[in-house]
């Protein structure tokens, strides 16, 4: 490669700023190769924003020739630039690249590349995003107007796209004004994690790790001291992958995405095509010189090799490579997975070195959905949406923001600030719920709140009603009821009966006083039924409690363990049955106080009881 130009290529980059500002890159990026430092044979492979492979062909050429009309030839040359883009039907071939002493591909993805390529290439780069030096480089040799420091740091930390559009803009004052807002939108890359309300589970963790990677950046500490790796786990659609998002912001990362599921979905779905789906991820994150996020969603689906089946072979493969990848630490990438079972997870996976901080995220609460909502909306009072954002039970991070465009729509079109009204038409239509269903769903929160009140590990009970529910054919519950309890290190017996006996209590209050159930404690996971089925299957399956005090399976397996066998599931059926006989009988003795608490709750829509049942 050549480390001088000829006058008339560089005259050719004085007229054409974006093949300077891709040469100015490559430069950059190649420096510290071989090919570069030593002018020796090999291949490099660049992986540029899609939109520039020809800026960075061309830049390529200049860079191999130092010459404007330098003669590339694949025969004769000693050099040689070859473009591969996605979708592409032209081929490489290899043994081609081989007779080339020195080659740059140019390509818009990993997976662009055959399997010849990769193999065959000596170093495959990432091209990180220009510097500050270089726009204010290009722009005084362009004859643009001088631009701070601060602006082009914006510029810089944006899209190629953005870069792309605004680089020769005559003047880029506005970026240090911080008008107009669509050019701050083009120039985000989204709120940093810090800056976005709710996710307080994750803001201890991120801190330290921003804190460390800033320290490992600066040459303070070694990667291996970084706590590098952690494990979101929450319900689906509680915000993972937003947070995963955040949190590449704070730390000034790109964000790299993928799934076992997309591992699982590429090629031919064979083993060989997951394998080479998930290394290809990983070598993505590591070719990334300035370090990268990675996020695994869905880490569950990986498959564990601990549970017996047809598909045992396959797991094994792609546990062991997937343990093989996380266990390299390559500096700069950090690991982030996502699961809402976290149960199903190889345990190797989940050890120190490797997945071993675990946090849990949930919904937000009420004044987190305030708080979000107000967000999106550019600073609209968090208190005044209050009234909204109450409703909105179990509502994700995303599904806030998707409602914040909406309001803010509605705001656009009528030309003005957003006002209370923009806010009533951007929220869900709700349904109203007859008199009848609301005093069934008061009748069936309530008996579990008296039941849980009788239990001595539960200190406090909140009941909510809600009058209306959201439109759509998800199951939606009109009421619900949070516990304060008391960790127990090691539970009885006695405590799992209870806490069987608090899940049926809704559906057992019903019976009791209506005369018959509804199908507001079943039909999904989580709910009242699946909560009490799953206690007495542990108690039987896993903790000695049934007839035989004997251990048949692991916590974590039981739901599995269940499905393929019956054996116990008589044992199960009487430890139910038992409990269900008792609730109804405590609630039947207690059915004043049960009349009491849901008149209350009918007038204040929300209550709160502690021990004596005194409500609020």
């Amino acid at each position: 490669m050549k480390h001088r130009m000829m006058g008339s290529a560089f005259k050719e980059l004085r007229r054409r700023p974006g093949v300077m500002l891709a040469y100015f890159v490559l430069r950059r990026a190649l420096r510290h190769t071989a090919q570069f430092r030593g002018d020796v044979a090999g291949i490099c492979v660049v992986i540029v924003d899609k939109d520039w492979v020809g800026r960075f062909h061309r830049a390529g050429e200049l860079l191999l020739s130092g010459q404007r009309r330098a003669f590339f030839n694949a025969e004769t040359s000693r050099h040689q630039v070859v473009s591969i883009e996605t979708g592409a039907k032209k081929a490489v071939d290899i043994d081609l690249l081989r007779a080339i002493a020195q080659t740059i591909v140019v390509t818009d993805s990993f997976d662009a590349l055959s399997e010849k390529v990769r193999l065959a290439a000596d170093e495959i780069i990432y091209v990180d995003n220009p510097t500050v030096r270089h726009v204010q480089a290009i722009r005084k040799l362009t004859g643009r107007s001088k631009v701070e420091s601060e602006a082009a740091r914006k510029l810089v930390n944006s899209s190629w796209s953005v870069i792309d559009a605004l680089l020769c803009r005559q003047s880029l004052d506005y970026l240090m004004t911080g008008t107009p807002r669509a050019s701050e939108d083009l120039l985000s890359t989204g709120p940093r994690l810090s800056e976005l309300p709710g996710f307080s589970s994750v803001r201890l963790w991120a801190s330290e790790l921003a804190t460390d990677f800033a320290a490992w950046r600066a040459g303070s500490i070694a990667w291996s001291r970084v706590d590098r790796a952690a494990l979101l786990i929450g319900p689906p659609g509680a915000g993972k992958t937003m947070c995963a998002g955040a949190l590449a912001a704070e730390l000034g990362l790109p964000l790299i995405a993928t799934s076992a599921g997309q591992w699982q979905s590429a090629g031919g779905g064979h083993l060989g095509d997951m394998l080479k789906a998930m290394r290809s991820s990983f070598a993505e994150a590591a070719a990334r010189k300035s370090g990268a996020l990675l996020f695994v969603d869905e880490l569950d689906s990986i498959g564990n090799r601990s549970h017996e089946s047809r598909h045992e072979y396959y797991e094994t493969q792609v546990v062991n490579t997937f343990l093989e990848l996380t266990s390299k630490a390559t500096p700069g990438v950090v690991l982030l997975a996502a699961t809402n079972r976290p149960d199903d997870i190889e345990a190797a996976i989940l050890r120190s070195g490797r997945f071993e901080r675990h946090i849990h995220i949930d919904f937000p609460t009420q004044q987190e959905r305030a708080e979000i909502l107000s967000f999106h909306l550019g600073g609209f009072g968090a208190e005044r949406l209050r009234r909204w954002t109450d409703q909105l039970h179990d509502f994700s991070p995303a599904d806030l923001e998707r409602i914040g465009r909406a309001i803010e729509r509605s705001a656009r079109a009528a030309g003005r600030e957003i006002e209370e009204k923009d806010v009533e038409r951007g929220m869900p239509p709700r349904t109203a719920i007859s008199e009848e269903a609301l005093r069934r769903i008061a009748i069936h929160e309530c008996g579990h709140a008296v039941v849980a009140l009788s239990c001595d590990f539960v200190d406090a009970v909140t009941v909510e009603l809600s009058d209306t529910v959201f439109e759509g054919p998800e199951i939606q519950q009109g009421g619900r009821v949070r516990y304060e309890t008391r960790h127990r290190v090691h539970p009885t017996e006695d405590v799992f009966r209870a806490q069987i006996r608090i899940s049926l209590a809704g559906l057992a209050a019903e019976e009791v006083e209506l005369g018959g159930k509804s199908a507001g404690a079943g039909g999904y996971v989580g709910s009242d039924l699946e909560t009490a089925t799953t206690i007495a299957r542990l108690m039987v399956g896993s903790w000695g409690m049934g007839r035989v005090p004997r251990f048949y399976v692991e916590r974590r397996r039981i739901e599995q363990f269940f499905r393929a066998s019956d054996t116990l599931a008589g044992e199960v059926d009487e430890i139910l049955l038992e409990e269900w006989g008792k609730v109804k009988a405590s609630l039947r003795e207690e059915r004043e106080t049960l009349l009491k608490l849901t008149s209350d709750l009918l007038v204040k829509r929300l209550i709160y009881l502690d021990r004596r049942c005194a409500s609020t």
